[in-house]
């Protein structure tokens, strides 16, 4: 299958639908350009089909992480505590970065712990479950050049817990969902790295000197955004469609009609980690936090608490849990002062 094709999984009307409706919206929105399905941009369909293969270089998730994440995903009265220290213990590098964290004055806790079995019940199954994620992205972005993973993975965290914490305020019907969505709105900076990684990196470096917003430099300088790209890998990954919404719509939320509840939510965790410092690597000339009335309108209309509350007052609480995600980052991205050897099952 090409990457750009599309597959149907989720009901193919929906998706023509949602194609015509973000082409007519082109010649009226600006920031249509950002959301223009991959299908119809000329500049990225000359890009797959020149290097089509380098789609196959991005690594796959490994089997362990996958069934990791799988475990720990669950509600939390069905995951197997033993079953996570297990799998834990058969990926060094994620029982490094559990007992790394575990033993952190981030935690804050007094005695130190040599086990994985001691770490999982320290640090809990959310701070597990961003490890696992961690990993994931870390060895997807950390693997192609000129990206800085730890930068890129601090943004996908940052807006990943923001998504779920704005999620639960106004009600929306899956926090869990809406923190997945937030994790992986960015993927397509990957590919963009990987398909042409000397125009990327040129459109990095202009935006860190006019502190332009990098999506309007990528389609300047490239003919298509991480949005369209993104998409394209969310499809070749077999992503949901609501969650290739998200990766194509999350600069231009009313273009959303699948679940424009969930890209709202995304668009605006995005905005509010890339004006506190949680970006791709600068400050931008514009406060992306300023320009949240569309996406809050998506909320009001479609979530049930919306309308009770105030965007302002969200965004007075960002400061105290966006600083705690700079230092989760920073606990699991440290290199380790020792290695992990010979961790198995029964050490756990």
């Amino acid at each position: 299958m090409r990457p750009c094709q599309r597959q149907n999984v989720g009901g193919p009307n929906r998706v023509l639908c949602a194609r015509a409706l973000l082409a007519m919206t082109q010649s009226e929105n600006p920031q249509a350009n950002l959301s223009q399905p991959a299908a119809q941009n000329a500049a990225l369909q000359k890009a797959l089909s020149e290097r089509q293969d380098l789609l196959n270089s991005i690594p796959s998730i490994p089997t362990i992480v996958q069934s990791l994440i799988g475990e720990v995903s669950q509600a939390p009265e069905k995951v197997d505590l033993h079953r996570v220290a297990d799998l834990i213990s058969r990926d060094k590098s994620i029982a490094a970065q559990c007992l790394r964290l575990a033993n952190s004055p981030l935690m804050g806790r007094g005695a130190r712990t040599d086990s994985v079995r001691g770490a999982v019940r320290t640090l809990g199954i959310s701070h597990i479950r961003d490890i696992a994620f961690s990993t994931m992205m870390m060895q997807v972005s950390g693997a192609q050049r000129g990206m800085d993973p730890v930068v890129f993975w601090e943004h996908s965290l940052g807006c990943a817990i923001v998504s779920r914490k704005l999620a639960r305020a106004v009600g929306f019907d899956d926090p869990e969902k809406a923190y997945l969505a937030g994790l992986l709105h960015d993927l397509g900076y990957i590919v963009n790295i990987v398909l042409f990684p000397q125009q990327e990196k040129a459109a990095l470096e202009n935006a860190l000197q006019t502190h332009e917003f990098l999506g309007s430099v990528e389609y300047e300088k490239l003919g298509y955004t991480h949005c369209q790209s993104g998409e394209v890998l969310g499809r070749f990954w077999n992503f949901s469609d609501d969650l290739i919404e998200v990766i194509l719509c999350h600069h231009n939320s009313s273009a959303a009609v699948i679940n424009p509840s969930l890209v709202a939510i995304v668009s605006l965790s995005d905005r509010l980690c890339r004006s506190h410092s949680l970006g791709v690597g600068y400050v931008e000339a514009n406060d992306p936090s300023l320009e949240w009335e569309t996406d809050w309108k998506i909320l009001v209309d479609k979530t049930p608490y919306a309308s009770q509350m105030q965007w302002r007052d969200f965004v007075k609480d960002a400061d105290s849990y966006l600083s705690e995600v700079q230092d989760l980052v920073k606990a699991m991205c440290l290199s380790p002062s020792h290695q992990i050897r010979g961790v198995s099952s029964s050490a756990a």
